[in-house]
């Protein structure tokens, strides 16, 4: 889909207008430190920002750069992330500290999205954000409102995600041939702001756009269709959080097998669980963990971690 600069430029400038006025206080913005970037853009992937915004900070202060996390445990890494999910991230954002601190930064996108847990949105995110390369985002909020304002439908070839990644490169790009690394990183903020806190999903705040005007979507936006989760409450996935949390709490991250039911009490709850734990629940969720490298047996003796500790950096 082949849309000209000169057609996006404005619609680029309002909504920059409107986050320098609008933007919510989150603690990883208005830093262009890579290391920093990474770290919140690999929690970003699959946490909510409001839960990201009170662990971020105590991350980065337990691990404060490359280094700190290459040279850490993954038993280390993963008590530090327990409570943000989907814990292979955790597992895989220490593997790609280990290569960043072993080769350094990578130069392009191509091989900055071989790091481990980045793959090639988070490339782009990490590339405007942290080196001021002038790439567009396109995650779930800015995909949803580049289809309503050009009036796409998001099953047509035009709302596909290979064109609407042009049309996100063309944004990036539309403030012109210089752009600083500030402003190409408030475009990227810009841009997945709009789609967090104003085109949202169910719904959106028309009123409050900034790019309202035209827009035919306007009033009557549909819902966005959205990949469906099972449901949390008393799932595999509670099971597997209350394990992770009870080790991640508890002293050397290890608890011994049949302590495991008796420690997860304080934990349960979060997972709608409410300490009635199902025996063979708890034995299923133990070996889905061990195959996933999260948790591993020591005899009679449950630890955080894989068994078969990756590469660190020398302390």
């Amino acid at each position: 889909m082949e849309v000209a600069v000169r057609d996006l430029a404005p619609l680029r400038a309002a909504i920059l207008e409107w986050y320098a006025r609008e933007r919510r206080n989150l603690p990883w913005r208005g830093t262009h430190n890579p290391y920093a970037v990474l770290v919140s853009e690999v929690m970003l992937q699959q946490t909510q920002a409001s839960r990201v915004a009170l662990r971020y900070p105590r991350f980065v202060a337990r691990f404060p750069d490359v280094t700190a996390l290459a040279s850490a445990s993954e038993a280390e890494v993963l008590a530090e992330w327990s409570g943000l999910g989907y814990n292979r991230r955790a597992l895989a954002l220490r593997r790609a500290a280990v290569a960043v601190a072993t080769s350094g930064w990578p130069s392009n996108l191509r091989t900055l999205q071989d790091l481990p847990g980045v793959g090639a949105y988070t490339a782009r995110a990490i590339g405007s954000l942290a080196f001021g390369w002038p790439v567009g985002v396109v995650d779930t909020n800015v995909r949803r409102w580049l289809v309503r304002r050009l009036g796409l439908d998001p099953r047509s070839p035009a709302g596909a995600s290979g064109a609407l990644q042009q049309v996100s490169d063309a944004l990036a790009r539309a403030g012109g041939r210089r752009l600083r690394p500030a402003d190409v990183a408030s475009w990227t903020h810009a841009s997945m702001e709009l789609g967090a806190v104003v085109c949202r999903a169910l719904r959106p705040a028309c009123d409050a756009c900034p790019i309202a005007r035209g827009c035919p979507a306007r009033g009557r936006a549909a819902p966005m269709p959205a990949a469906q989760q099972g449901k949390f409450r008393g799932s595999r996935r509670a099971y597997r959080g209350a394990i992770l949390r009870a080790l991640a709490a508890a002293s050397e991250h290890a608890l011994r097998r049949s302590d495991v039911p008796s420690a997860m009490t304080s934990y349960g709850s979060v997972g709608g669980l409410a300490g009635a734990f199902d025996p063979q629940q708890v034995q299923v969720a133990i070996e889905g963990l061990e195959r996933d490298g999260l948790v591993h047996a020591d005899g009679q003796t449950l630890r955080l971690g894989p068994k078969e500790t990756a590469a660190t950096i020398a302390k």
